[in-house]
């Protein structure tokens, strides 16, 4: 399906996933969290995934993969995100990201992919998240020397006739909540970045640093980012925001389903089968926008069209 023929697809295509989920009452997925692999060429402090590099099924095969992406379609999902470990380094035999996008984006309403930004942003996918945690040597700090490659293929983004929207996806913890703004007004200056999504560190207990928000600093760095959503393109929603501050949401798990690199499909909590499951420290704002926007809240609505399909 053509770029055109797609975008005209959306309102259809929405409008019959609502009503099965509210009126029918299946409880259909809307968003695939697909992990092709967990080796990275990078080891950043907050992430458990890199750890699992040397497991036996680190990374899924061509065959699993694509069995995985026809039972998604099979059980009615309309968004697939391809994440790691880092997505650009998955591959089998001849076959690589670019074969892997094209295979879905035949198959689902939108195709993303969420990446470390240290690989040209080449891939044909309808949206690419860049990870970014800081306006400089703090992402550093966090990630490894990395900011200054990722900040380069930002620039370059959109050359070559590459559509892909591109956001940069910014992940809040106790070091570097404070450069939420630096990093905005800078990215305000990259005309290919539409935007940015915000998240919260969550503390999977499997290695990775201790970068858990106090009561305190979640509510100051979310009272922060909402009112730098009047200058910003910060996508979030401020009810899903504000909502974050106490994790008193209504949460509908079962709008995101999972697929781990050893072919494993689970519907529900991104945390089940990955860590420890403590929805008081919950800070997957995706998951918030999507229960959000089922409950057709305008806010969440409107982050996920300025998301998804804008």
């Amino acid at each position: 399906m053509d770029g055109t023929l797609r975008r005209l697809h959306w309102a259809p295509n929405l409008l019959a996933f609502y009503l099965r989920r509210a009126v029918l009452r299946q409880k259909i997925p809307l968003i695939a969290s697909f992990k092709l692999t967990y080796r990275c060429n990078l080891a950043c402090l907050a992430c458990p995934f890199h750890r699992r590099a040397g497991e036996r099924h680190a990374s899924i095969t061509w065959e699993r993969a694509v069995a995985a992406l026809d039972e998604l379609q099979r059980r009615g999902t309309r968004i697939v995100v391809f994440e790691g470990g880092e997505p650009f380094l998955w591959r089998d035999g001849s076959r690589g990201l670019h074969e892997l996008v094209a295979y879905a984006r035949e198959r689902f309403l939108r195709v993303a992919v969420t990446t470390n930004g240290t690989f040209p942003l080449d891939v044909a996918a309808d949206l690419i998240w860049v990870s970014l945690d800081g306006a400089g040597a703090l992402h550093d700090d966090l990630r490894g020397d990395s900011f200054a490659t990722a900040w380069s293929n930002l620039v370059t983004a959109g050359h070559g006739g590459n559509k892909a929207r591109v956001l940069v996806h910014f992940t809040l913890n106790r070091m570097n909540w404070r450069e939420i703004e630096p990093l905005a007004r800078k990215l305000a200056g990259l005309p290919a970045v539409k935007g940015m999504t915000l998240q919260l560190f969550y503390p999977y207990g499997q290695g990775e640093s201790p970068l858990a928000l106090s009561g305190e600093e979640r509510r100051e760095a979310l009272e922060q980012a909402i009112c730098l959503k009047r200058s910003y393109p910060i996508i979030n929603s401020e009810r899903c925001l504000r909502g974050m501050i106490e994790n008193d949401w209504t949460c509908r798990d079962d709008l995101l389903i999972n697929v781990d690199p050893d072919g494993l499909i689970t519907q529900g909590c991104y945390v089940n089968g990955r860590g420890a499951v403590d929805c008081r420290s919950c800070g997957f704002t995706p998951v918030a926008e999507a229960s959000g926007a089922l409950a057709l809240r305008p806010g969440s609505i409107l982050a996920g069209w300025r998301a998804y399909l804008a």
